[in-house]
């Protein structure tokens, strides 16, 4: 009796993204291969000099991911935290979670919640009512209108808008309210505010996407007997008539697989492509259409004068948000950023200094600003994936056209905005793309 090899597959990209795909096929008993190059960033924060991500109790994927690879690995204890707005008048203002079960918690949660005046509350509230017992439904145009007009049309106020909702939802979409999708909006919120008791839960991850997940997981793949192949050039991949044949490498060397998965950045997977699968396909023809938001990050480090981290979410100010977390046992790191805010995008990198010492002077007065040291300046090019109206459509599923061709990304379609948690699902679901067509036995 002959024993079956297991099923190969081949992985373009050895990030985040990539990693976890192949993480999730080793656990299925596949055999993989993943070639990396130095130009395959992704962007989305989930390059591996980013911070570790704050993740909320409905980012299921990532967190089963984390708890799957640190089984045997030690890390340091993570940290449940509020969310916090600071409004143009100085006020912070905090929305907490409760632990109610079902609708209780989100009501609950909602009416103790003084950003928002009563009023916004209560239209809110009664919207959201008339929804819930059937009494009213979501209008069908949400992906074609703005989340701005929609949410005037339920009676939200200008003041809540620029102070709440605008500053909430640049931080979980990268996305301006005046040019964000309804849909989208309102999918979001869903999603983190109106779920289960758990889901709105806030916890900073401590340490880098590197040590949180990357290491972590190449350790994982080392035993499960991955290969992973450094490249210096663009490996050329071969086209049959069933799908991709194979991919020749600089030395001249082949590799096939059964599948292939392109775990890469949007901007980078057409140049791999032949032309006339770019110009038949809609689905890879509409990449080019993706349009990425910027982000500027100004960072500073201080002394801890607190035990926890934060995060507060700034209205009125020339930045969308601070974060303060734990850089090293003694050392707090402030990180102020925008995204896709054209005048500061503009500006120099001393311009951006004074900048932020000013900002962090204004927002937080009681700390010692004379000894806050300036840690650089970060540029991100592919920080947020634009979801105007429109946009989810140009998003492309994970099966390709190409029949052994699956694509895995932060960008792919997942039902989330741009970040690690829409990563992750992807992978998985490229993962689950293979094993569903082809069994190991």
């Amino acid at each position: 009796m002959t024993t079956q090899s297991p099923p190969t597959v081949l992985i373009l990209g050895a990030g985040l993204t990539g990693l976890a795909s192949a993480y999730f096929l080793c656990e299925r008993g596949y055999r993989v291969t993943l070639l990396d190059h130095p130009s395959w960033q992704e962007g989305f924060g989930t390059d591996a000099t980013d911070a570790a991500p704050m993740l909320f109790g409905c980012h299921r994927k990532t967190q089963g991911l984390l708890s799957a690879i640190e089984q045997s690995e030690t890390v340091p204890s993570d940290v449940t935290i509020p969310l916090e707005f600071r409004l143009p008048d100085g006020r912070i203002e905090t929305y907490r979670s409760t632990h109610l079960p079902g609708a209780l918690q989100w009501m609950t949660s909602l009416f103790g919640f003084h950003g928002l005046a009563w009023h916004d509350r209560w239209n809110l509230f009664s919207h959201l009512e008339q929804i819930w017992e059937q009494a009213a439904s979501l209008p069908a145009d949400l992906n074609n209108r703005l989340a701005d007009e929609w949410l005037a049309s339920i009676g939200q106020s200008q003041e809540a808008r620029e102070h709440i909702w605008s500053p909430l939802i640049q931080w979980l979409t990268g996305n301006a309210l005046g040019r964000l999708s309804a849909a989208v909006f309102v999918q979001q919120l869903s999603t983190v505010f109106l779920g289960h008791t758990m889901d709105a839960r806030l916890t900073c991850l401590h340490g880098s996407v590197e040590a949180r997940l990357i290491a972590p997981m190449k350790r994982a793949l080392e035993q499960h007997g991955a290969t992973i192949l450094p490249q210096t050039q663009i490996p050329d991949l071969r086209f049959g008539q069933d799908g991709i044949s194979g991919i020749r490498l600089s030395d001249g060397s082949h590799l096939r697989a059964q599948w292939y998965i392109a775990a890469l950045s949007h901007l980078k997977l057409p140049a791999l492509l032949p032309e006339r699968l770019l110009t038949r396909y809609a689905y890879f023809a509409q990449l080019s259409e993706l349009q990425t938001l910027p982000e500027i990050a100004v960072q500073f480090s201080g002394h801890a004068t607190m035990s926890h981290p934060r995060l507060l979410l700034l209205a009125g100010r020339p930045f969308h948000q601070l974060t303060i977390t734990s850089h090293r046992p003694d050392t707090l790191r402030y990180r102020l950023s925008v995204i896709s805010h054209p005048p500061l995008m503009e500006s120099g990198d001393g311009e951006l200094t004074t900048l932020g010492r000013a900002e962090l002077r204004t927002l937080l007065p009681d700390i010692n600003h004379d000894t806050l040291s300036f840690e650089g300046i970060s540029r991100q090019n592919q920080a947020a994936l634009s979801l105007n109206p429109g946009a989810a459509l140009l998003r492309p599923i994970q099966q390709s056209p190409v029949n052994n061709l699956v694509i895995a990304g932060a960008w792919t379609d997942t039902g989330w905005p741009t970040n690690i948690e829409s990563a992750i699902v992807s992978a998985a679901r490229c993962a689950e793309i293979i094993a569903g067509k082809q069994s190991i036995t």
